[in-house]
């Protein structure tokens, strides 16, 4: 014989196939029915409706008591006009309380002709909360149960005073009565059995809106994952040839001076460069900002230098146009503050930016001023102006005062969105007041208060380089062809009489290092066989001293906050990003030189 545990699955199996008969046949039924009744709990209000109705018209057939037959016919009408109307539109609580009501009538006139509260009609009452309860809420039951003790309440007062009618039961009475404490017990166990199944029903597509909301949850940050992969991957991709054309550029001008033709093409190449790699990083940037991977990193830095350099950049723009372009600083400014230098110099650039772009003729102005609550940025132009109607938008992204505006004025619409961002995570506020036609002024009020200098202030990015007779040996490991000539150049202007070794990967580098002497690594991150990354470890973990501790600059077009971490956690001694500042890479290697 089986045991009970073999017996039980197949139990259950066919406890599931009967489920699924019955489903089957009771969606064969459903389809059946009236169009409004086919949908979440109005199939069960149907038959329950439909079961009264046979009820109603059994008691008008046998019952015994006078006035029986037109009672119950006159109420059996009135539910199926109030199916009808339910199935042309009319609300589905107005129908319940209308026949709830309708119901509470019927029965006060019957149990009042019939012995008040001796009447076994009398019961009923008991269930006329019920369906007002659980299909429309408890408010509503809560209603008709109050409704129904008030007209109990009240038939027990008209019995104890004898205001009812005379009435005496006798046998004829007895199967009706019979009947109707049957059918009460039955309809009492009907209602809640049919809210139970509909709140498993409920319970069920709850769990099935659930599992679809996390598979959309996890589709979502699949596409998140992808998005940043992609802007990461386009941005690196970008980044990677504007580092040759800016150091390029860098170097030509470096070799132009005292010729104005040459140097003034190779001006408009820079402000050019300049633009698109404003556009990459505004990109980047708003993707950081939206995913909260964008953080502040303060310094102690000269306020006023970095003004100076922010109002600078739009110099040579300016030079060509017959603008007022004036900086002004008040003498209270702060001279020392501390804060995020690169991120306050972004949102300055941004303004000066948008009001050189919009200002044809007049001027343009950049106030620096103390308040109470910091200090004040702001930027007065004579330009265009914005309409009122388009103001409340101006700082959403890609959104611009005027649809035509890109079209004349070209933009991303990206730099406002992005400098309100930095300035609240910089602690402050932006904002702005334009009149159309008459030009705009837009300020940044930031938390910047005074502090001490620091003991060693930065060096120059054009300091000399102390060490340029020496024959230095350098790696440079790059898989862009390009990338490793410029690097190659600038260490080679800077030390004539330096050595450049090249290697396309990471692998070919270590191959590199065993083979000859090297002094400095210049390290890309993103490249095949072994990347940066792995380059860097294997250089700190698998070779021996000294070539363990030989600095090693990491220069890279990914700015993916993650993969920067991993990049410096594997033993850089330096990073910088491309497109880098020629003088700036040489200080760095000049330091490490000599530290090293």
């Amino acid at each position: 014989m089986r045991e009970w545990s073999q017996w039980r699955p197949l139990r259950q199996l066919r406890q599931l196939r009967q489920k699924d008969l019955w489903a089957q046949k009771m969606a064969g039924l459903v389809q059946h029915l009236p169009r409004a009744y086919r949908q979440g709990k109005m199939p069960y209000i149907f038959f329950f409706v439909s079961t009264v109705l046979v009820v109603l018209l059994t008691y008008a057939a046998v019952s015994p008591y006078q006035h029986a037959t037109a009672s119950f016919s006159v109420m059996s009408v009135w539910l199926i006009l109030l199916l009808v109307l339910v199935n042309y539109g009319m609300p589905l609580h107005w129908g319940i309380h209308m026949g709830t009501g309708a119901g509470a009538l019927m029965l006060l006139f019957a149990v009042y002709g019939a012995g008040g509260v001796f009447s076994p009609r009398f019961s009923w009452l008991l269930i006329l909360p019920l369906t007002p309860f659980f299909v429309i809420s408890r408010k509503a039951g809560a209603f008709w149960l109050g409704a129904v003790l008030v007209i109990q309440l009240a038939l027990a007062w008209a019995n104890v005073q004898d205001a009812l009618p005379p009435f005496e039961l006798s046998r004829v009475h007895a199967p009706s009565s019979w009947l109707t404490f049957s059918l009460i017990t039955g309809m009492l166990m009907i209602v809640p059995m049919i809210y139970e199944r509909l709140h498993r029903k409920a319970v069920e597509e709850s769990r099935l809106y659930q599992a679809e909301l996390e598979a959309k949850r996890q589709e979502l940050e699949r596409t998140l994952q992808m998005r940043e992969h992609f802007i990461a991957t386009v941005s690196h991709e970008l980044r990677t040839p504007m580092n040759a054309i800016l150091g390029f550029n860098a170097l030509l001008l470096s070799r132009v001076q005292g010729k104005p033709e040459a140097l003034k093409v190779l001006n408009h190449t820079r402000q050019s460069a300049d633009h698109l790699m404003t556009v990459i990083n505004d990109i980047l940037d708003y993707s950081q900002l939206q995913t909260g991977q964008l953080t502040v990193q303060p310094e102690t830095f000269a306020l006023r230098d970095t003004v100076a350099q922010a109002f600078a950049l739009f110099r040579p723009r300016v030079d060509s146009m017959s603008l007022d372009y004036r900086l002004e600083i008040d003498e209270a400014v702060p001279a020392w503050v501390n804060t995020d230098r690169h991120r306050l110099t972004q949102v300055l650039v941004n303004l000066l930016g948008n009001a050189l772009k919009f200002t044809h003729q007049g001027a343009v102005v950049l106030h620096v001023r103390p308040d109470g609550a910091g200090v004040v940025f702001s930027v007065q132009d004579t330009g265009i102006g914005i309409a009122q109607e388009r103001q409340a938008k101006i700082f959403n992204r890609f959104t611009q005062a005027d649809g035509d505006i890109h079209a004349i004025y070209g933009g991303n619409g990206l730099g406002l969105a992005i400098s309100q961002k930095l300035a609240r995570l910089l602690g402050g506020e932006i904002g702005f007041e334009s009149e159309l036609g008459r030009g705009s002024r837009f300020w940044l009020r930031l938390p910047l208060f005074s502090v001490d200098a620091p003991a060693q202030p930065s060096p120059s990015l054009q300091a000399e380089v102390k060490t340029s007779p020496q024959a230095w040996q350098f790696l440079v490991v790059d898989d862009h062809p390009i990338n490793r000539l410029l690097v190659k150049q600038v260490l080679q202007n800077a030390w004539p009489a330096c050595t450049v070794v090249e290697a396309a990967d990471g692998q070919k580098a270590i191959d590199i290092l065993a083979a000859q002497p090297i002094d400095l690594i210049l390290m890309d991150m993103v490249m095949p066989v072994m990347d940066g990354i792995a380059a860097t470890q294997a250089v700190r973990q698998s070779l021996p001293e000294p070539l363990s501790r030989l600095p090693v600059i990491g220069l890279t077009a990914n700015v993916t906050p993650q993969d920067l971490e991993r990049f410096e956690a594997a033993g850089l001694s330096a990073l910088m990003l491309k497109p880098f500042e020629p003088s700036l890479l040489c200080a760095k290697v000049e330091a490490l030189l000599a530290g090293h």
